[in-house]
């Protein structure tokens, strides 16, 4: 099933690529170039893996933007090849050759973030809770904890941080078992995406996406007819995407057109 998903997307792309100048490819990393992993610090990337990327990254008709909700530190330690842009906390901030941004109202906002981990830090007790401050977010990591501890895990969440939330200056999102706190901003990865294509300004470019959570969709309908968009999920479901592969191996194999 998942060799013909990647076949017919393969054939369906291949006159929008052979059209391009560049393609510029925006890649999500957990989950889509290497396997959520019940604790973060775990998803590395193996050498083949990063093999590729330094490949894409040399060919003069190619730009490889990594866009995660990781801290930009994190994704870039992570991964470690110089010529990669990275995109970190989901579109806050982006750094690589020639190009660096910070949004300027998450910066300013970044006081709550801190306070509301300092916060939770004191007051989540629960067995497998993992919380990580990225400084301008932060993530409650719940997949090792007890399914029927969840339910209340994110109660006291909400309860514990509902002050500042009614500040209106935090907001909290969720992902694959994960709680977010993000700065109560209008900014995610489609807004980042459309930044970058618009200072790149190249002509007869194609953005390709590549992601597998919600947060993603902000890019995919960012991109809307523009670009090529792939979700990255086992099962279909509602989304933004053009198109759907089921694993990071088969984004890998998809990449790897790109080279060959």
């Amino acid at each position: 099933m998942g060799g013909k998903i990647l076949r017919r997307i393969e054939k369906d792309i291949a006159e929008k690529i052979e059209r391009a100048k560049k393609i510029i490819f925006f890649l999500d990393y957990d989950g889509t170039l290497t396997p959520i992993k019940k604790k973060p610090g775990l998803a590395r990337l193996d050498r083949d893996t990063k093999t590729l990327l330094k490949k894409l990254a040399k060919r003069a008709s190619s730009k490889v933007f990594i866009i995660s909700g990781r801290s930009l530190k994190d994704v870039k330690n992570l991964i470690g090849v110089k010529s990669l842009y990275y995109i970190g906390n989901h579109g806050i901030e982006l750094v690589g050759p020639g190009l660096k941004y910070i949004n300027r109202s998450a910066k300013a906002l970044k006081p709550f973030i801190q306070k509301s981990y300092n916060i939770l830090k004191k007051k989540l007790r629960f067995k497998g809770v993992i919380l990580e401050s990225k400084t301008y977010t932060l993530s409650l990591h719940y997949r090792l904890v007890n399914s029927d501890k969840v339910p209340i895990l994110k109660r006291v969440f909400k309860n514990t941080i509902k002050d500042l939330l009614k500040r209106g200056k935090i907001k909290i999102t969720e992902g694959k078992k994960v709680l977010e706190l993000h700065p109560n901003i209008k900014w995610n990865k489609g807004d980042i995406v459309n930044w970058v294509l618009r200072r790149l300004k190249s002509r007869r470019a194609i953005p390709i996406c590549i992601g597998d959570d919600r947060t993603d969709e902000d890019a995919f309908k960012a991109l809307g007819k523009r670009g090529i968009s792939i979700l990255v999920s086992k099962n279909r479901k509602k989304t933004f995407a053009q198109y759907r592969l089921n694993s990071p191996k088969e984004v890998i194999k998809f990449l790897y057109e790109f080279v060959d």
